[in-house]
């Protein structure tokens, strides 16, 4: 089932979309951070590259990109009552979800790493030295788990509403609340599901997570992720079950 998932996403235009979303949003930040290095103090370069590189991809540019990916996989159902079809074979409502779920999350990682790269590549083209890279691999790593409470919460809103354009409309009013969570407090700001990546990433703290930090960001990532995927098993039950 994740294989025929696969089949159907690569003849989509998920990959370009993939590029292109990731390119513009790091494109910002590398712009940004190449404006203002002078004002930087030695040996923070390469952190302070990363919080600008990733910070606008992760914030507004990613949560829109998973809302499309999220609304184009289940309008392949949509189409000419495929998911009447899918629940007619001999598997339950939770398998055909959970196919759907780890499909895209394996997608959601694919766009992490090329954030990842597209880093790289402004670090050598900005000739910036990358001093404790680990901290890097392990912050997309974070970034990645970050995606799945908004991968299960867009799953939820394509599956109730049916609609390709307004669970991605949605997602962008949600990613900028997000953004405007920072100018009203940093608790609510650490609290609010489509800011996770930017968390996970550590796009704003730059530094390693406290241990509460870290038990905080794993255990209510895995609220919202297991809360939003129920919810979506519920509205494709009570559609066609």
């Amino acid at each position: 089932m994740i294989g025929f998932e696969f089949k159907k996403m690569r003849k989509s235009a998920i990959p370009i979309l993939l590029i292109v979303f990731n390119l513009i949003g790091t494109g910002i930040g590398t712009l940004i951070f190449a404006a203002n290095r002078q004002y930087l103090v030695d040996g923070t370069e390469s952190l302070v590259l990363w919080g600008q590189t990733v910070f606008y991809a992760s914030q507004l540019f990613s949560p829109i990109l998973l809302a499309i990916i999220c609304s184009i996989s289940c309008q392949f159902e949509e189409q000419e009552k495929n998911w009447q079809r899918l629940l007619s074979l001999p598997m339950t409502v939770s398998q055909i979800l959970k196919a759907k779920f780890l499909s895209l999350a394996f997608v959601s990682l694919v766009c992490q790493l090329i954030v990842l790269v597209f880093f790289l590549i402004s670090a050598v083209i900005l000739q910036v030295p990358l001093e404790n890279w680990y901290l890097f691999i392990f912050w997309t790593v974070t970034g990645w788990f970050g995606t799945l409470p908004i991968i299960a919460s867009q799953l939820f809103l394509s599956i109730r509403l049916s609609n390709f354009s307004v669970p991605v409309l949605l997602a962008t009013i949600l990613s900028v609340v997000g953004l405007g969570t920072l100018f009203i407090g940093q608790g609510l700001f650490q609290l609010f599901p489509y800011n996770w990546i930017v968390i996970g990433e550590r796009a704003r703290a730059l530094s390693m997570f406290s241990l509460k930090e870290f038990s905080l960001f794993i255990g209510l990532g895995l609220v919202y992720i297991v809360l939003f995927y129920n919810l979506a098993k519920l509205a494709l039950r009570k559609r066609f079950v």
